[in-house]
């Protein structure tokens, strides 16, 4: 019965290890970054950090109950003067009065709650921005990672188009090759050009491989930013043609004030300005409540004492001086500001650039698909004439090689401004 459970549970082992993964678009691409990437794990912990900061801050005004006890041994017991005539002795003389036994032990609870700090107050708005802050920067982690998996997504789409391409490349190359093999073998044929028009059919097979490796690469860097393993198999259940319509729309581009780095910038200042603001109050007085209650025992061979007593207060603190220690930190708060406010300067320049670059190339791509589209359809009709001239052996290698590159060419560029438009207008309108 154990060796069966084992089994199985190596059986269930080797089928997550050997999952197959199939995505049917970008959207569901990110429905599983959203759940399970190491991005969402790493925030959702972060943000709990965060929480567990505000929490552990707040409790410093909250009050403070501590049980203490002691035990001591006094070699040497203090002693007081007082007159004689208090102990019964002559007046006018003055005798020696031991303050305690030697052996003492005391137990107690002492309780301690703020009343005004300036400092501490500032300094949990301080924790609730960092919580913010926290919060944005996992965003801005999520956008980030959201932007990679686009650009990987639609090179691998990309990449398979190539390959399809490639494939029917293949197919005009091994018709042409039997053509060129024909007109050798009847002697109407140079051999040279034959042997061209085989390393045109190799030129293909390396491409096809080329091809093969850049879509491994594209899936390997999706499972990498999904967190998946090696071993697991990935499909995606989808293509450029299906979603080529569309993308030449009216674009409605998302603010920049929206972007999570730049909301991040923001609250990064608005940190900056509350810890200064802590700084500044941390040289002000400090009053707290103090209560102590206290039960000693005292004791020496042959005899023993104890006793209660208990106390109840205002304690106030008023820093005077303490070696420049708040004039250097109020100073430093204040230098702090000023580069969390140049470096907010610098991500909104950019994420400006970003997204002009982004516009750019978009705006580009649509002015340059209608025209990619015509000049496609009249190189896909060169290549069928090319083809059949070629049979019939009214054409020339050099024509068709000419004719044939030119159509991959075109078609490569077609493919290739397609899939940038489309990445371009989904980075521009992501939210």
């Amino acid at each position: 019965m154990q060796r069966i459970v084992v089994v199985l549970f190596f059986l269930i082992l080797a089928g997550h290890a050997h999952a197959q993964l199939h995505f049917t678009s970008l959207e569901h691409i990110f429905e599983w970054a959203d759940k399970n990437s190491l991005v969402t794990r790493q925030a959702r912990m972060e943000n709990g950090v965060s929480q567990k900061d505000i929490s552990i801050n707040k409790s410093s005004l909250l009050p403070k109950v501590n049980v203490f006890g002691t035990a001591e041994y006094d070699p040497l017991i203090p002693v007081l003067v007082v007159p004689s005539s208090i102990v019964g002795g002559p007046p006018g003389k003055y005798e020696q009065v031991r303050l305690g036994l030697p052996w003492v032990y005391s137990s107690g609870v002492e309780l301690t709650l703020p009343v005004i700090n300036f400092e501490k107050w500032e300094e949990v708005k301080r924790y609730r921005l960092l919580s913010l802050q926290t919060d944005w920067n996992n965003r801005a982690n999520m956008e980030s990672l959201r932007i990679q998996l686009t650009q990987a997504y639609y090179q691998a789409l990309l990449t398979r188009e190539l390959l399809e391409l490639n494939r029917t490349d293949l197919e005009v190359t091994d018709e042409l090759v039997r053509v060129m093999e024909s007109r050798k073998n009847n002697g109407l044929l140079d051999p040279s050009e034959y042997n061209r028009s085989k390393n045109l059919w190799l030129d293909m097979q390396t491409n096809k491989i080329e091809y093969q490796k850049n879509l491994t690469q594209s899936m390997i860097i999706i499972k990498q930013l999904l967190t998946l393993p090696d071993t697991a198999e990935l499909f995606l259940d989808d293509s450029l043609p299906s979603i080529t319509r569309g993308w030449q729309s009216n674009l409605e581009q998302t603010p920049l004030m929206s972007r999570p780095g730049w909301r991040e910038a923001e609250i990064k200042v608005e940190v900056a300005a509350q810890q200064l603001k802590e700084s500044q109050r941390s040289a002000l007085p400090v009053i707290s409540l103090d209560g102590k209650f206290t039960h000693e025992w005292q004791v020496q061979p042959g005899q023993e004492i104890s006793y209660d007593f208990s106390s109840i207060g205002l304690r106030l603190d008023f820093p005077l001086f303490q070696g420049n220690f708040y004039r250097n930190s109020r100073q430093k708060a204040a230098l702090q500001l000023e580069l969390v406010q140049a470096s907010q300067e610098q991500t909104t320049a950019d994420l400006c650039r970003q997204q002009s670059e982004w516009l750019n190339n978009y705006q580009a791509a649509a002015k340059k698909w209608n025209f990619l589209q015509q000049k496609m359809e009249l190189e896909a009709d060169n290549l069928r004439i090319a083809r059949i001239d070629i049979k019939e052996g009214v054409m020339e290698f050099d024509e068709f090689n000419t004719i044939f590159r030119e159509y991959n060419q075109t078609k490569m560029d077609y493919l290739q401004n397609i899939n940038d438009g489309i990445v371009y207008q989904l980075l521009l309108t992501q939210k």
